[in-house]
This record gives structure tokens, C-alpha cells and sequence, in this order.
């Protein structure tokens, strides 16, 4: 590696460890009840409006993520291309002439690619996120060099708050080093849909791969039935993501939906190898638990308006305010919440503010003053900055008294009224001994008289 090389990797690691995608706060448990027990080891639905879990089983539990995999090691390669000024469409990449090494003997996921075929990193994404190639997986590793492309996803996983994830490879082959958790793949997706060009790929259903030196143009279809119109599992409003089986992990399948102004991501791990009868025929069991899921969460919650952007929320004192000696803070944006469909009850809203210590005048209409962690019935809901609706105008009069209120209230004050207090009362008590010596003087010149 030439050190203009190295210098490109240091500066996309510097990159990506700076580089966060700003998501929604990571919910806890859930007391909204869909109904319904899964078949799947572990569980995670989110409502991506608010945040709020909706449902979770096994969420921390070790499972093998088998081709959600390429959920992490799409998005990274196209944040490094990103990062590196790389045009997905035009960066062309060379598959290995040892591609197929290391799958000799394994039944695999695959377009196929050719050996020494070339063909754009973009038709590489698409082949990792529609038909699930893992030949082309190996590939993307490849040309940013495979090490350092896996230490860049795990490295990624961390930064990410991701506590139960490590990754070996960029596809999803079985290695029991190799895991993760529902939770954490949530907040893979999470960040991974809003890498650029990342969401746009995952949500389609077919991608004709241009005509490359090696192959005619073809057409390769994702592993998601359920957003492909021309099958029968069809779900309209179904959005990507990413498809993954093998023994190990059984079916999985990680996708958003949006439907009825709502949006959620449904983290599914674990489901049943064999076909089930839950909504269709002999069908796939995860298609099945995936649209059970969204059915139960579209038709049994609804969004609520928990705070407006002009809802007070707290109040602060203010020093030095002509007409006011405090001020009253306001919600800066409004904030949902995810509630059951037949609750007829409000949530019930509080929050944990962050004030400064003291706040001066002059305050500024819309200025911003603090921070605060808004919950719902004690599930935290979003943080949201706490402004002012108003302004306040300086007073010098005010100053001139708060300062005076200042020296007189000071330490050193303190101790100098102190000290007069105390010279005070030893001048009485002097004043009182001296006079009672006067007394008794006349007392006794009079008695020799």
C-alpha cells in the first residue's frame, strides 16, 4: 500500500468515525399490546415517526444475521465513496480472479458475476441488496481492501451504539464470530437508509445490469417478494430492506412499511425455515410474520400530537428584565407519540429539562435556552430545545439594583457586615459597662457626701 493509499484509508476511518447519521432516540420497551406472539427467535418494531417500540422479543439476544449483513456493507461502501468523492455510477470495479474461492463448495446467493468482469460499484450494490450476490459482496471488500473494509463495519457498529455486533465478512456466510442482535440490525437500517443512494437502491425490485465486458445486459430481481408487484406476495407498502437465510439463522428480513402517514421498521431474525400457512398458503414464514406485523401496528396504533411548538414547558428566572424577573419556555418543535387506537386517555407528558444557571436579559424572541428529554407515560419520546416566545428588553435599572443586590449579597460583604454586626454589639456591651462604672461613681461620691 502506497502512502497516498494510506492516506485516503486514514482519512475515510477520521471520517467515519466523525460521520453519525442523526436518527430518532432508541425507544425501550413497549406497553402497547398488538395481540400477538411470533414465531421468529427475536423481534423488533420501531414507529420511525416517534421512536416508540412498538413490539420486541429476544431484542438482545445473539443471532446470526446471515445476508442482512450487506445492510451494513452497502451502506459503507457507498459512505466511503461518498467520502472519498467517488461517483457510484462511474467508479468501476474488477471482480477478483479468486472470487469464487472462497465459496467453493457452499450453495450461495449470486448473479453470477464473471471473473475479471467490470462493472460500476452502483450495479455492485444493487446485485448485493436485490438478488443478495455475495461474489459481489467480496468484490466491494475487495477493492477497498477486505480487512480494512470489515474493520471499517465493525468499527461502524460501534459507533452506532451497536453492544452484541461483530462482523468477519461482508456477506452474511455463516461464522460463529459473526453475529448481531434485532436491536442492533435497527440501528444498522436506521443509519444505513439515510446514507446517500442507500434507500433508493434497497426499495427496488429489478436493476438491469448494463452489458460489461464479460456479460450482455441482464436483470437481476430482489429476494423481497413482497415489494416485487409480479408475485403474490405483493405488499404495496412495503420499502426495502434486506432479505438473509441460512441454517444457522433461519429466515430474516429486515424492512420499513408506510402506509396511512406512518412509517415503521420491523426487525425480523429467526423465523421458521419451513413454509407456514399464517396469511398464504405453503409461503415463506418471514413474508408472512412481516405482513402480520405491519397489519397489526397500521390498524392498532395511531399518532398523537404529545406537545406544539408553542406548549409551554418550564419556567426560568430572568436577571436583569425591564417588567420581568422570569420567563417562560416553550417546546421549539412539535413532538408525536405512538399511542393504542382505542386509547381514550392522554399521555401523560414530563420532562427532564437542561437550564443554564442564571439567564440575563436581553432575551431574544425564538432564542434558544435550554434542552429537554420529553416522555410519554414514562417512555421517552424525543429531545427538543427550549426557546423563548418573547422578548425582553435590558433594564440598567435593574442592573444597577442587581448589582447592588450582588455586592451586598457577596462573601466578602457578608463578612464585612459580619464584622460590624459584631463590632456594633461590643460597642453597646463597651457603652453599657462604661455607663454602669459612671453609675456607680456617683453612687458612691454621693454616699460620702
Amino acid at each position: 500500500m502506497n502512502r497516498k493509499t494510506k492516506a485516503i484509508s486514514l482519512l475515510s476511518v477520521l471520517v467515519l468515525l466523525v460521520t453519525l447519521f442523526v436518527s430518532p432516540v432508541y425507544a425501550g420497551a413497549s406497553d402497547i399490546d398488538l395481540g400477538y406472539n411470533s414465531y421468529s427467535n427475536a423481534v423488533y418494531l420501531v414507529n420511525m415517526d416517534t421512536g416508540r417500540v412498538v413490539y420486541e422479543k429476544n431484542a438482545d439476544a445473539k443471532v446470526y444475521p446471515a445476508s442482512t449483513t450487506k445492510i451494513m456493507s452497502a451502506a459503507v461502501a457507498l459512505q466511503l465513496c461518498h467520502e472519498r468523492g467517488l461517483d457510484p455510477k462511474t467508479t468501476m470495479v474488477t471482480v477478483p480472479d479468486d472470487i469464487w474461492d472462497e465459496f467453493a463448495g457452499i450453495n450461495i446467493s449470486s448473479v453470477p458475476l464473471a471473473r475479471g468482469e467490470i462493472l460500476s460499484m452502483e450495479s455492485l450494490i444493487y446485485c448485493m441488496l436485490l438478488p443478495s450476490a455475495n461474489e459481489a459482496a467480496s468484490t466491494v471488500a475487495a477493492y477497498f481492501g477486505r480487512d480494512y473494509f470489515i474493520g471499517l463495519m465493525n468499527m461502524k457498529a460501534q459507533m452506532l451504539g451497536c453492544t452484541g455486533t461483530h462482523f468477519t465478512n461482508p456477506h452474511g456466510l455463516y461464522d460463529p464470530d459473526h453475529y448481531t442482535t434485532a436491536k442492533d440490525m435497527y440501528k444498522i437500517a436506521t443509519w444505513a437508509i439515510g446514507v446517500p443512494g442507500f434507500y433508493e437502491i434497497a426499495q427496488e425490485y429489478v436493476y438491469e445490469i448494463p452489458e460489461t465486458n464479460k456479460n450482455y445486459e441482464r436483470s437481476v430481481v430482489t429476494t423481497i417478494y413482497m415489494q416485487n408487484p409480479y408475485t403474490d406476495y405483493y405488499t404495496p407498502y412495503i420499502k426495502g430492506i434486506k432479505t438473509g437465510t441460512i441454517d444457522e439463522s433461519g429466515r430474516c428480513l429486515v424492512s420499513t412499511a408506510e402506509k396511512n402517514g406512518m412509517r415503521f421498521m420491523l426487525v425480523l431474525m429467526g423465523a421458521p425455515l419451513e413454509t407456514t400457512s399464517l396469511i398464504w398458503e405453503d409461503s415463506n414464514s418471514v413474508f408472512n410474520e412481516t405482513r402480520q406485523f405491519y397489519d397489526l401496528a397500521f390498524s392498532g396504533t395511531k399518532i398523537v400530537e404529545l406537545l406544539g411548538d408553542y406548549t409551554p414547558v418550564t419556567e426560568i428566572p430572568l436577571k436583569y428584565g425591564k417588567g420581568k424577573d422570569s420567563l417562560i419556555l416553550y417546546a421549539e418543535d412539535n413532538i408525536q407519540g405512538l399511542v393504542d387506537v382505542d386509547s381514550d386517555e392522554d399521555p401523560v407528558i414530563t420532562y427532564e429539562c437542561e437550564l443554564p444557571e442564571t439567564l440575563n436579559a436581553p432575551v431574544e424572541s425564538g432564542q434558544i435556552i435550554g434542552k429537554a428529554t420529553v416522555f410519554a407515560d414514562g417512555y421517552e419520546v424525543g429531545k427538543i430545545d427550549l426557546v423563548a416566545r418573547e422578548t425582553v428588553e435590558f433594564s440598567p435599572f435593574s442592573r444597577v439594583m442587581g448589582f447592588i443586590t450582588d455586592v451586598i449579597t457577596s462573601v466578602p460583604a457578608m463578612i464585612i457586615f459580619g464584622l460590624l454586626f459584631l463590632f456594633a454589639i461590643l460597642y453597646v456591651y463597651y457603652m453599657l459597662v462604661l455607663v454602669k462604672k459612671q453609675q456607680h461613681r456617683k453612687k458612691k461620691s454621693g454616699s460620702r457626701q
